[in-house]
């Protein structure tokens, strides 16, 4: 656009997929899934409310035949606010092909906000300051697990988070931490802990609600089939505009060559971590579909829409656990919580037109590839 002028009547329509609260993220996602004439289904969250004293609930629309032997599920809102630019994908996508009637083909599961809590609260972590994507780990011992990158680097993360020069200040001695120890120990601090409650990637000491809600949902509506693809969105690593595609299966085997025609894969995603690898995270919740469903073929990836470079990255996470602790009563907290949302859902015409557009296509992309199977 040129300077000074304003968004096409076009454009405002497709940016209206986004929404500032979860309420309204809700209220769209449920409206939008009735006229697709999707079959919802409801996990009401016990014991806690939202922002604004709402009730919490993880919905999921079912569409497409009963009968399917394959399965797409599309996941926003592991980590919590996050999840404002995987409900405007998911939106958008019911808005534009959610409409056809799927009567062959695989079955679309699209899971709104499993993690409620933290999207309402605009935060990436549950109520419990547990990271929910370290959460889902195959056994109870792993939850008391050390992390001594984690401890090496936590004077860097735990501290004042809103000041300019001290942010740049942690920043330059975190790189400095990196370049005497290598790079190795960003994936180490990345992948998650146990010991810093109020740290950041923690993985809590047991299953969150919305572990158990998850597990649930695959148990409920996936049952029985056989081939499923899935995308978990969320957004912060990569450059701005950036897609980085996170498939953790072996380059070899038929689960990532699988996505990999999906999308056209490149062996690119490592680029956007410091070590050139991608971390060995622990506990992902893109991983308990196969420990539910250990018989069925499972492809697919976290799929990340970049918000800038690694300083970005390491103001907003620094940031977000500073507001969740010693900020929580600061008076400038709306004011923190805004930069926050802004830093990991940038409210900026162009990056969210970009993520209008290739997020329903990159589903559409899945759900062509198991089709023709």
């Amino acid at each position: 656009m040129e300077p000074g002028s304003t968004p096409s009547g076009e454009t405002r329509t497709l940016l209206n997929s986004f929404s500032n609260s979860y309420v309204e993220a809700r209220e769209k996602f449920l409206r939008a899934a009735h006229e697709a004439g999707a079959t919802v289904h409801t996990y009401q969250q016990p014991g806690v409310t939202g922002k604004d004293g709402e009730p919490l609930a993880c919905d999921v629309a079912v569409l497409g035949p009963t009968n399917a032997n394959t399965a797409c599920v599309v996941i926003s809102g592991t980590h919590g606010a996050e999840g404002y630019c995987g409900s405007a994908i998911q939106h958008r996508w019911l808005l534009t092909s959610g409409t056809t009637v799927f009567k062959r083909g695989p079955r679309i599961v699209l899971v709104h906000a499993i993690s409620p809590w933290a999207f309402s609260h605009q935060t990436r972590t549950t109520e419990n300051n547990v990271d929910l994507n370290r959460n889902f780990l195959s056994h109870k011992g792993d939850h008391a697990t050390s992390n001594p990158s984690y401890d090496l680097l936590a004077p860097f993360l735990h501290t004042k988070a809103y000041s300019a020069a001290e942010c740049l200040e942690a920043f330059e001695g975190y790189r400095s931490c990196l370049d005497q120890n290598g790079a190795h120990i960003e994936n180490e601090l990345i992948a998650g802990q146990s010991h810093r409650a109020d740290g950041l990637f923690y993985t809590g000491n047991a299953p969150e609600w919305a572990n158990g809600c998850f597990r649930q949902i695959i148990n409920d509506q996936l049952a029985g089939i056989e081939e499923i693809g899935f995308i978990d969105w969320h957004t912060g690593v990569g450059r701005y505009g950036e897609i980085v595609y996170l498939c953790f299966d072996d380059p070899g085997s038929a689960e990532y060559q699988a996505a990999a025609d999906w999308w056209a894969l490149k062996k690119t995603e490592h680029e956007a971590f410091s070590s050139g690898c991608v971390p060995q995270y622990n506990g992902l919740l893109c991983q308990a579909i196969r420990q539910e469903l250990p018989t069925a073929m499972i492809a697919g990836a976290v799929i990340e829409f970049g918000t800038g470079d690694a300083y970005s990255l390491f103001r907003s996470d620094r940031l977000d656990r500073w507001l969740r602790f010693e900020g929580s009563h600061d008076a400038n907290y709306a004011r923190h919580k805004c930069d926050y949302c802004n830093a990991i859902c940038p409210d900026e015409l162009a990056w969210r037109a970009h993520v209008l557009e290739q997020g329903p296509r990159i589903m559409d992309r899945m759900i062509a590839g198991l089709s023709r199977n």
